[in-house]
Order: structure tokens, then sequence, then C-alpha cells
């Protein structure tokens, strides 16, 4: 990758190739998805046993997610991607193997789902972070709305495809093509010339680096906005995806390849959203664009189950489709601005840990409910859930990253303490205050609107003092775990962070007061 990105996605080379390389991987795994529904239809055809294939797909992902970012953060991504991907091919040929001897049982389908879970959760969200470090910041909505169609267009042909292999040739064949499909990421990964790290900060360790990301998820509301989001949207948008196997099959008597077409039906109505995504989160703004279309998602699966006619189901799985995209992108583009690049896979690992987790669960209550009750109620409870849930959602902004400038800070005051006697103990920081007593309420009150820039560079157990001896002198205080986590933090300090410190020092100098750090380890 080179240093200076392309001005435009569209011009970026190893980003298309990037992108072609997992939609041609997403189509992979729809076609296990549509092949593993529809096998558990014939092994068990009871909506909480059909809706459990895709609990079984995401909730590795919401397990497994936080660690995993924190691997993919730390360690070498490319990697990671490469291991991930070639274990999920091995895993993904046994399975068809299974299938191909006619073996395969309940037990077995949501173990290897499961088991594909795991090594999803290994690659996603590293794959997830990579569209920042491949384009420019300001064309970041462009590139994930860009990766988004190229989901959703897997999302309309991989089911049909899925369907048509069943149909043609057997239920084995959608898996051993899935296999080869992994092999297109692992290709295009190869030839990444990824940046390299900064070769001075310390090592770090992975219960240290998931602490971090921690902290900087409960002190950026940025980041934890779009998480809620997330986790309101998907919940009843789960439904949609989960009882689809039973729409195409008992509502409509239909085959797989009926539940191809209403799967590829949302998977076209999502990628028909790029002639119109841009203008219309532009005049709504993300936070009103993702209200509307929750509240016409649950219009969409209320009127589903109404629905008579399998084209008038198709239709309205289509604009179901647009509402999913339109969404979709604007929480995780909300989540990306929030993220430096080195809590990008962790950031992303928390975006996804949200998103498998609602849908995870939503499509286990929404199947449950659909078999306690009938499908059509099933469905229209999540239609009901969509539209109370995002109006609910409403109160929790999107995008308030967006013009902030969270590259790595440049020009830091010098660390006045000597690692010549570091003995690996707590760092205990003070940074003394000196103010004119009349400005000290004023002081006060500036200091505490950092207190979240310390936590998100590493700082614990932050508080503030006033000196007993000098009425004049405020004292900031916090520690770190040790001297190397403080030398890896002061490295990792965002720009838009460093200028909201230099302002509140800037202030304290202009009115005549004085800033001094001093720094206390462990002994």
């Amino acid at each position: 990758m080179s240093k200076k990105k392309p001005s435009s996605p569209y011009k970026n080379t190893f980003f298309l190739l990037f992108v072609t390389a997992t939609f041609i991987s997403n189509v992979g795994t729809w076609l296990f998805a549509v092949g593993s529904g529809w096998l558990m239809t014939k092994l068990n055809p009871s909506p909480f046993m059909v809706s459990l294939v895709q609990t079984a797909t995401l909730i590795p992902l919401f397990i497994l997610a936080l660690p995993t970012g924190a691997i993919g953060d730390i360690y070498n991504q490319k990697k990671v991607v490469i291991i991930s991907q070639s274990l999920l091919i091995v895993n993904t040929l046994i399975f068809a193997y299974i299938v191909y001897l006619n073996k395969a049982t309940v037990f077995l389908l949501l173990l290897f789902t499961l088991l594909n879970g795991v090594g999803a959760a290994f690659s996603r969200p590293v794959l997830a972070a990579l569209t920042p470090q491949l384009v420019q910041r300001s064309h970041l909505r462009t590139a994930i709305n860009l990766t988004g169609i190229a989901y959703n267009l897997s999302r309309a042909l991989g089911p049909i495809l899925a369907g048509s292999l069943i149909t043609i040739f057997a239920l084995d064949m959608p898996f051993w093509i899935d296999a080869i499909s992994f092999g297109a990421v692992v290709l295009v990964i190869l030839f990444w010339k990824q940046e390299k790290k900064e070769t001075t900060l310390p090592n770090q360790k992975l219960s240290w680096a998931m602490r971090d990301s921690i902290r900087f998820l409960r002190y950026t509301p940025a980041l934890y906005h779009s998480i809620i989001r997330a986790i309101l949207f998907f919940f009843p948008a789960a439904a949609l995806w989960a009882l689809m196997p039973l729409i195409a099959k008992e509502q409509f008597n239909g085959g797989a390849d009926l539940y191809g077409y209403l799967l590829g039906a949302a998977g076209f109505g999502a990628v028909s959203s790029v002639l119109f995504s841009n203008y219309i989160s532009h005049k709504l703004g993300a936070s009103k664009l993702t209200t509307v279309v929750s509240i016409l998602l649950g219009v969409c699966l209320f009127f589903l189950g109404f629905a008579s006619s399998k084209y008038l189901a198709i239709a309205i799985c289509f604009i179901a489709g647009i509402c999913w995209q339109l969404s979709f992108t604007s929480i995780m583009t909300s989540a990306q601005y929030a993220l430096p690049k080195w809590f990008g896979a962790r950031g992303m690992g928390y975006f996804l840990m949200a998103m498998s987790g609602s849908m995870g669960v939503g499509s286990a209550i929404w199947g449950l409910f659909a078999e306690q009750t009938s499908l059509q109620y099933g469905l229209y409870g999540a239609g009901i859930a969509s539209a109370f849930i995002g109006i609910l959602a409403y109160r929790f902004p999107l995008d308030l990253a967006k013009d902030g400038n969270f590259n790595m800070a440049t020009d830091l005051p010098e660390l006045s303490i000597s690692r010549e006697n570091d003995n690996g103990g707590w760092i205990m920081v003070h940074i003394v205050y000196t103010v004119n007593h009349t400005m000290k309420n004023e002081a006060i009150n500036k200091i505490r609107k950092i207190r979240n820039k310390r936590y998100r560079s590493g700082a614990i157990k932050w508080k503030l003092f006033s000196s007993a001896k000098n009425e004049n002198q405020i004292i900031e205080s916090f520690y770190e775990i040790s001297l190397d986590q403080l030398i890896r933090h002061r490295k990792q300090v965002t720009q838009y962070d460093k200028e909201q410190k230099e302002e509140l020092y800037t202030w304290i100098e202009e009115n005549n007061g004085t800033v001094e750090r001093l720094y206390y380890q462990e002994i």
C-alpha cells in the first residue's frame, strides 16, 4: 500500500481488488448460509431450529470480537487474515464432504457453522479495519458504502446461485464452492503492502490491549453511540434473515430457488441504495436517516406477514434491503469516524460484536416467538419492535466524530522520566495547575472536560484534587500500569485530543498560570 492514497476509492486499485476479493468470499458465505439454512429445514424444520443456524454463525463473533480485535491491533494483521481464512477453507471442505456423504446431522450442521463463525471472528474485525487504512478519511463513507454494496450484491447473487446449485446439482455443491471462495481474500492479502507499525513502541499484552479498548469505548461517545444504535437496529432486523427460509417454504410452499430469490431481492435493494445513499444521508443526517429506515423496515416486516403473493414478498424484501443498507452504512461509518488507526480492529470488533450479538439473539428470539405463535405473528412482532425501537434510538446521535482529526499527534513534549531504574511498577502522573484563585472554579470546569481524553489515552483512576497548602493549585492525578504502557499511550494520542489539551494549557498560561507535570513510579 502506498503512503499517498488515491483521491477516490474508485481510483484505488488495491482497494478495488480488496472489495472484489471480499465480494467473492461473501458470495461463498451466502452459499453456505443458504445451503445450511435449507439443510436444516430438511433435518428439523421447526422455526426455532432454523433460526439457530444464523445464531450459530453470529454468536462466535459476539463472544470473540473483543480478543480477536485486540489481536488484530497488536499483531500482524496480514498473518491473522491469512491463517483464519485458510482454516475456514479446511473447515468448509470437511463439512462439504460430510454433506456429500449424506452424513449431516443437526449437531454436525450447527458445529461446523459455529466453527465457521469462529474463523470469521478472527478475520472480520481486521478486514473491516482495513478500509480506513486504504482510503482517505474524506472518502470513508463512499468506501464503506462501496464495501456494503459489494456485500449486498453478494447477498443478491449468492442466494440465487445457491438455490440454483441445490436444485440443479445437489445440496453439497454450495459448500464446496464456499470453501474455494475464501482463497480470493488470501490471494489479495498476500500482495498487501502493510504499513510498518511503530517500531519504538513497547510490546503490549493482549489483556492490556483489551482493557485499553474498553476504556476507549466507554469514554468515546461517538463510538458507543454507534454501538448502541447497532444493537437496537439489528435486533428486530434479524427476523428478516432468520425467518426467510420459512417464508419461502411454509408461507408460499416454495423451494430453495424461491428462498434465493427473496434473499436476492433484499440484496439487490441494498445495491440500488448507492443511487441515492449519499444524497439522502446528506439531506437527513445519519441519526435521522437511521430512525426513518428503522421505521420503514418495521413496516416491511409487518406487511411481509400479510403477503399472499410471492411477487409482493419479493418487492417487500427489495425495499427492506434498501433500509438495511442505508442503516448499516450510516452506523458503521459513524463508528469508523471515531477510530484512530491503532484502535481500528478493536473498534470494529465492538461494532461486529454488537451487530452479531444483536442479530444472533434476535434470530433465536424471533424464531422461538414464531414457533410458539405463528410465522406471521413473528413477522408482526419484529415489525412493531423495529419501528418502536427506531424511535427510541434517536436519542443516541451518530457522526459525533465526523469532523475530528484522529491521526496520530506529533511534537508531544518529552517524557521527563528515565527508564534506567524502571522496575515494571505502576506510574502515577500528577499535573499541577497553578491559577489565580478568582479563576479557580472556571479552571476546574475546563480541566474536567479533558477527563475523557485522558481515559482514551490510557489513564486509570483519573481524579482531580485541590491542594491543602496552596489554594491556587489544582492537581490532576491518574495512573498507568507501567512505564511501557505510559510510553505507548503517549505515542498513541490523536491530534484531536492533543488540540483539546493544548487549548486548556494555553488558557492557563495566558491567564498567568502554570502547568507542571510530575511522574512517580511504584517502589
